[in-house]
């Protein structure tokens, strides 16, 4: 992947009232193994580690922001706990470093002014890259979508999760492994406005793609 230093993706992650966990220890040890996971997972679009920060806070830098909200939603899926993410995107002011700690410049900053603004408004995530128009079409679409998901019972959404975890599997697939009729699933997927969601989602990946 070629990178471009003024158009890095600065990822940063903080839990919600961590201190009112009640096993933050177990926590802290799925975000460790989850930072593993992440940096395994991406390794080829990561050009500084995922490592802790300060506190219950994670941050890592992507060679571009195509992939951000893959990780969000990879770092949603995976960790047991709510979180606030903030994404910046922009440049590089000081030498590269595979420590996200030992660099600074615009990308940065937009991140920890998003995860500041994700905390302020209760937003699971905040996108920033000063380009406003695109920045609020993302941010727009990545609400929508997730508040869609944020209604599904639990029932809906352990059967989308099988079928996002297995690209391109049939109806009667899916049925047969939860023992339900297929007409069954096609219900499911139709009331919970899946297809939708992912046409949202999708449409988000390529706005962060086109952000400068």
């Amino acid at each position: 992947m070629e990178i471009t230093l003024k158009r890095v993706c600065v990822i940063t992650v903080d839990l919600r009232k961590s201190r009112m966990l009640a096993d933050r220890e177990a926590i802290q040890r799925d975000i460790l193994n989850l930072i593993k996971e992440l940096n395994s997972r991406f390794k080829s679009d990561i050009l500084a580690e995922f490592m802790m920060t300060l506190g219950d806070e994670f941050q890592g830098v992507l060679k571009s922001p195509k992939k951000a909200l893959e990780v969000f939603r990879y770092i949603k899926k995976k960790l047991p706990a709510s979180f606030y993410c903030g994404v910046g995107v922009g440049g590089i002011d000081t030498p590269l470093s595979n420590k996200p700690s030992e660099m600074d410049g615009p990308a940065f900053h937009r991140s920890r002014d998003a995860l500041d603004e994700a905390k302020k408004k209760k937003l699971d995530i905040v996108v920033k890259s000063g380009n406003h128009e695109l920045d609020s079409l993302v941010n727009i679409l990545m609400k929508l979508t997730l508040y869609i998901r944020g209604r599904w019972s639990k029932r809906q959404r352990e059967i989308i999760e099988y079928i996002e975890s297995r690209e391109g599997i049939m109806e009667k697939e899916v049925a047969k492994h939860f023992n339900v009729s297929r007409q069954y699933i096609s219900k499911v997927i139709k009331e919970s406005g899946w297809r939708i969601v992912k046409e949202a989602e999708q449409l988000a990946d390529k706005y962060m793609d086109k952000l400068e």
